[in-house]
């Protein structure tokens, strides 16, 4: 999209419509001739005209020669004194249009850095010049595309959405993202994530949600529901909350890990599988050391388990057929290890 399909004065001028028709609904009497509506549209005008001075836009500038008319029958009607309206012309005018040209800039400044850090938090880096770009053609809503593979089969395309908000600032309203897999073709996955009402998914949690994962945003464990979808073709989310009963860190210490030999470790697994990761882990068996992938599972309040083929499995068969009572001593020793390498260290254990 190009500055010459986007008359930006036309777009503002209908945004003052739309806010008049609103306040002609709220009251009993005429706005047409009101005194304060009068000077807030002229003041508003003004600001019009300040904002887009300089634009080489052939349709823009032509509004701009209405709305200068516009302005003159306003300014008429305010100020029937000749003498008043040319002392604001000459003196008033010119002071006002550099603050209005000053606090514009500083306003556009402002918003466009909070977006940048928005969207770069949301999963999303090197979209400061698009997002400039279409910030400049002052559109009510624009949307940006973003699509990269995540590996040779998978791939997520994501349309960001941002819209003006009543202060005239621009917000990121959220994305719609498709996980697209070519092995899978029929299986086109897509969900919209509201970034409103304190939702914060980041993109790579949104590839774990469409995965099939689950994550924990809020103290909440979500995963979607890929066998329903609401009126606007979303999958409905199924949430699991404190009460639920599901504690990840009693979950993996059921699992012979090496991770929770080291806290360091055992935080940043846990972190990752919050995060809705699968993540690779170590299990300890009979001294030996096996690599496995695990995910969180809170509906069931367990630990998926998956070979080195993203096969599913059972802790039984990934402790090679082990008893739980031989694993539990396992498990007992790991435990003893990691208390020892606590004191050694001058650590306390909660």
């Amino acid at each position: 999209m190009n500055n010459s399909l986007v008359n930006r004065v036309e777009a503002e001028l209908n945004q003052w419509r739309s806010r008049e028709e609103r306040f002609s609904k709220l009251f009993s009497f005429s706005l047409s001739n009101n005194r304060a509506l009068l000077k807030e549209k002229l003041d508003y005008y003004d600001r019009i005209a300040a904002k887009y001075k300089g634009t080489q836009d052939l349709d823009e500038r032509f509004a701009l020669r209405l709305l200068r008319q516009e302005r003159n029958r306003i300014g008429k009607q305010l100020y029937p004194n000749l003498l008043i309206r040319l002392l604001r012309r000459l003196l008033v005018a010119p002071v006002k249009e550099q603050i209005v040209i000053r606090q514009d800039n500083r306003k556009t400044e402002q918003n466009s850095q909070a977006l940048h850090h928005q969207v770069q938090r949301a999963g999303f880096p090197d979209l400061s010049a698009k997002i400039d770009e279409q910030m400049k053609l002052g559109q009510q809503q624009f949307s940006i595309p973003v699509s990269y593979y995540l590996n040779d089969k998978e791939r997520l395309d994501h349309q960001l959405s941002f819209a003006k908000d009543q202060s005239g600032t621009y917000q990121l309203e959220g994305y719609k993202t498709t996980l697209y897999n070519e092995s899978k073709p029929d299986e086109k996955r897509q969900q919209y994530f509201t970034m409103r009402n304190g939702n914060n998914v980041n993109a790579t949690e949104c590839y774990n949600l469409l995965s099939g994962r689950c994550i924990q945003n809020g103290g909440t464990w979500m995963q979607l529901d890929f066998n329903d979808k609401d009126p606007n073709g979303n999958f409905r989310i199924k949430q699991f909350h404190s009460d639920y009963g599901y504690h990840l860190e009693k979950a993996l210490q059921q699992l012979p890990l090496k991770e929770l030999l080291n806290k360091g470790e055992a935080d940043k697994l846990q972190s990752e599988l919050k995060n809705g990761n699968r993540v690779s882990v170590s299990f300890v068996k009979d001294g030996n050391e096996q690599r496995f992938y695990i995910e969180a599972n809170p509906q069931f309040k367990s630990v998926n388990i998956y070979d080195e083929h993203s096969r599913k499995i059972t802790l039984h068969t990934a402790l090679g057929n082990k008893t739980m009572d031989a694993m539990k001593v396992t498990h007992k020793v790991n435990e003893q290890q990691q208390q020892n390498h606590a004191k050694k260290n001058g650590m306390r254990l909660g």
